[in-house]
């Protein structure tokens, strides 16, 4: 398994050679000829170390050099290669590769081309770095590099106003989750004395139960700004200021899927704490919902998606809560393909209507861009859960799972399904079929995308319809890295602690096998409840948006508190800016007046005004005359010898 090594420095390479040639030997299509062949050979790789470790089972740890020493501690870049970060890192790969090829056609004639590649191979390597590390400071790294790289790519066409804006509170929010993140590791180090994941499980049972609480949570809060999930969520729609090939990379393969991943990386850590699990469950949970809520009421095509993003994080998220790893995991796979699959093809529409976002200005767009609509109709099918797409296999187990588990948390999760597939097709029917609503100058030039950005639409449509076939296959591939019964890297003692805590998982029966799930999903009462609630929402939106049986005007209007709840987004920005942007604004106003010039300036000026009047006043004795002068000294010497007179 030496070869692993190529995966993460293939797109280094990549970007060293688009940083250093891109814009005098490289320039377009060169440089995103060169990204894309960095990210495939990573692909290619990745693909082969998964088919090694699927037939062995196994995990490997290579340590490839020593960064820095702490104390009697090295810190290594080192790769762990089990199945659970083999699923992670071909994620990454190939779904990169596939929105890079797209991206060659999307950003073609852009000036800043070279640029754009260099930052996307960045980004890709950093979120590897990530992915494959076994210990704490080198997931920090790469924590940290996607966190730069998306600063770069959002703000990416940084002359508009709102796209650096977008980037610098994408980078400043996620500074909050990055501090509570970093005292997680430091306290990690403090309690444990290694950062290596390996050596953390192995000491897990000596460690008190509320010190690892305080570890997990610490660490979950950097997952809570790193994915977006409330409180944290504010900047992932504001994202979208971004090329949308950054959309598809940021909300499928990397940035938002590392908090769900590192919390399924250090399972046994959030598994020895019930605390730290129901954290997690009541975050997703409510993310899941707020943000399908969210996306209800959205026109700007991107930010719609980016909702459902912030949603289906939301889900992963609650069932790692509930102790169900494996199916967080499978939905993060099958998401990223079919999210990648919707942000791409809205980014096929916006190319071919210039870049207007707003879907009441769009309509019938499938009548000129066929293969645009119909891989998006396949995308839509896969994030609404209807069989036999993907979405459909890997999020309504979640459902159902937390039906026995938590009564509370399955409502939330239900009806945040039958949103989901309310907003995704409001979006369809408005963009791609009913009524002609494009301006006549750019409807005369709308046409499909070329091959370089239809081919990967096909290919992840092609994906969405058939990966969910495979859930048993995933669910047994990734039992040696979450089932504690078969972690050989988990001593026995920790593996006790760990299925324990997820004791709560120990009685729910997900069927993993596809056709049974499917068959079990048409014929039981809880399976047809959550099928028919997907099918209710796109029936509503067909009836709303497409035939216009429902007037959506009047549904604003009469439900016009709630409509007004949804559309501000839950007013969560108007509170923080009100609080850390108006207030921070206020409350420095305040000092300025307060402090800095009444105190500050009040002791610095009002000293120098005392000096100036104790001058002026010494002044008067300096006259220039020597009768005065002696006059003064027989006046000094007088008092002198009164005083020396009465003392004595």
């Amino acid at each position: 398994m030496e070869y692993l090594w190529v995966i993460p420095f293939s797109p280094l390479v990549a970007f060293i050679i688009i940083s250093l040639f891109g814009y005098k030997l490289l320039k377009e299509p060169l440089s995103g000829i060169v990204a894309v062949i960095g990210v495939a050979i990573s692909a290619i790789f990745s693909v082969y170390g998964f088919y090694q470790v699927a037939i062995t089972g196994d995990y490997y740890n290579l340590k490839l050099f020593t960064w820095m020493p702490l104390g009697d501690y090295e810190i290594a870049v080192s790769i762990l290669w089990d199945p659970l970060s083999a699923l992670m890192t071909c994620v990454v790969t190939v779904v990169s590769t596939f929105i890079f090829i797209f991206a060659t056609g999307y950003m073609k004639g852009d000036p800043s081309y070279p640029r754009f590649f260099a930052y996307l191979s960045l980004f890709v390597f950093m979120m590897l770095m990530l992915t494959l590390a076994d210990n704490l400071i080198q997931l920090f790294f790469g924590w940290e590099g996607v966190g730069l790289a998306s600063y770069l790519l959002i703000g990416f066409w940084h002359y508009k106003k709102s796209a650096s804006v977008a980037a610098l509170e994408a980078f400043i929010v996620n500074r909050v989750g990055d501090w509570l993140f970093l005292l997680g590791v430091l306290l990690a180090f403090i309690t444990f004395g290694t950062l290596d994941y390996l050596e953390i499980f192995e000491k897990l049972p000596e460690v008190g139960f509320w010190t690892i609480t305080a570890i997990a949570l610490l660490l979950f809060g950097g997952a809570v700004g790193k994915s977006a999930q409330i409180p944290l969520h504010i900047w992932l729609p504001n994202a979208m200021e971004g090329p949308t090939p950054v959309s598809a990379l940021i909300h499928a393969a990397t940035m938002v899927a590392a908090g769900v991943y590192m919390v399924a990386r250090i399972m046994p850590v959030f598994a020895s704490s019930e605390v730290a699990l129901d954290t997690v469950l009541y975050i997703g949970t409510m993310s899941a919902f707020i943000a399908a809520t969210m996306g209800l009421v959205q026109n700007d095509i991107k930010r719609i998606i980016a909702y459902s993003t912030l949603s289906q994080l939301g889900y992963m998220f609650a069932a790692e809560g509930l102790g169900l790893f494996k199916d967080g995991m499978f939905h993060l796979a099958s998401h990223a393909v079919f999210k990648a699959l919707l942000f791409l093809a809205a980014g096929s529409v916006l190319v071919a209507i210039h870049h207007i976002l707003d879907i009441q200005k769009m309509g019938q767009l499938r009548k000129y861009m066929p293969i645009t609509a119909a891989t998006f109709l396949v995308g839509a099918l896969a994030l609404a859960g209807i069989p036999p797409f993907s979405g459909f296999f890997s999020k309504d187990p979640i459902i159902e799972g937390a039906y026995e588990i938590n009564w509370v948390v399955w409502v939330l999760l239900w009806g945040g399904a039958g949103l989901t597939a309310f907003y995704i097709f409001r979006l369809y029917f408005l963009a791609f079929e009913n009524g002609d609503r494009l301006d006549p100058h750019i409807k005369s030039h709308v046409h499909e995308s070329p091959p370089n950005m239809t081919i990967p639409l096909i290919v992840l449509a092609t994906g969405a319809v058939v990966l969910g076939f495979f859930r048993e296959f995933f669910m047994n591939f990734l039992r040696p890295s979450l089932d504690p019964s078969q972690m050989k890297f988990l001593p026995e003692e920790t593996k006790l602690l760990v299925e324990e805590g997820l004791s709560r998982a120990h009685h729910v029966h997900i069927i993993e096998d596809a056709w049974h799930f499917l068959i079990h999903s048409l014929t039981s009462p809880l399976g047809l409840l959550i099928l028919f609630t997907a099918i209710g929402g796109i029936f509503l939106a067909f009836l709303m948006y497409q035939v216009r049986v429902i007037d959506p005007a009047w549904v604003a209007n009469t439900f016009r508190p709630i409509y007004l709840l949804f559309y501000n987004r839950w007013y969560f920005d108007h509170i923080y800016y009100a609080i850390f942007a108006y207030g921070y604004y206020k409350l420095s106003k305040f000092m300025w007046k307060a402090g800095d010039k009444f105190v500050i300036d009040g002791v610095v000026n009002g000293s120098g005004k005392v000096s100036m009047t104790f001058g002026d006043f010494l002044r008067l004795s300096q006259t220039g005359r020597i009768s005065a002068y002696l006059a003064q000294m027989a006046v000094g010497i007088l008092i002198f010898l009164s005083l020396f007179l009465f003392l004595s």
